[in-house]
Order: structure tokens, then sequence, then C-alpha cells
């Protein structure tokens, strides 16, 4: 099972909003709720299947990827540090709260970088 588990991910996903429709049954929702949940249901099962028949159809695929640049995993963490940082000064201060750990990982990954191990 270890070979497939982005399906077992995507079917816990659909397993999960199952459970919430579910939940939503018992308090009795609008049926329009019902008709767009349960296509949500049914897009991630299906996604599910697909993902399923995609690992099993090229297992090689399954490699593991490395980042070439010891500084470059800091870009994302750093990008969405920023913007955490330009919406602080629309939505509020307390943005910065989380910004400053973000940013604070991307900093560190800058300097100390990663490296790949070798297999």
């Amino acid at each position: 099972m270890r070979r497939h588990q982005s399906a077992v991910v995507v079917a816990g996903w659909a397993l999960l909003n199952a459970v919430l429709l579910t939940v939503l049954a018992v308090y009795g929702e609008n049926t329009l709720v019902y008709w767009l949940w349960g296509g949500v249901v049914l897009l991630l099962a299906l996604t599910a299947g697909l993902v399923l028949v995609s690992s099993r159809s090229g297992p090689e695929q399954h490699t593991r990827y490395r980042v070439p640049d010891r500084g470059a995993a800091a870009v994302p963490a750093a990008a969405f540090g920023f913007v955490l940082v330009a919406l602080a000064f629309v939505h509020g201060w307390w943005l910065l709260a989380l910004a400053g750990p973000l940013l604070a990982v991307a900093a560190a990954l800058a300097v100390r970088g990663t490296t790949a191990r070798e297999e």
C-alpha cells in the first residue's frame, strides 16, 4: 500500500466529505445543499479512482524530487509570508503573527538550505 498513498489521501477526503454530508442530512439542510455536497463527494471519489489507476500504470513516476539550489526551498515560504504581510495592511495586524514565523522559517531555509540525500 505504500506505493498508492496518494489515492488513499484523496479517498480520505471523499470519506470526510461524506461524513460531513451525513451531518448535514441529520440537521435537515436544503435539498440543493445535498446535491452540491454529494457532487463534491462523487468528484473526490472519481478523482481517487483516477489517481489509483494512474499510480498503478506509471510506477516510474514515483520519484523523489529534490530542490536543485540550496536556497530555493525558501522561496515559497517567503512568498507566502510576504503575501501575509501585504494582507496585514488590509485585514489587520494580527496576520503579522502568522507572517513572522513563516518568514523566519524562510530565512532559516535560505541560510541553511536543503541538501539532497544520496540513496
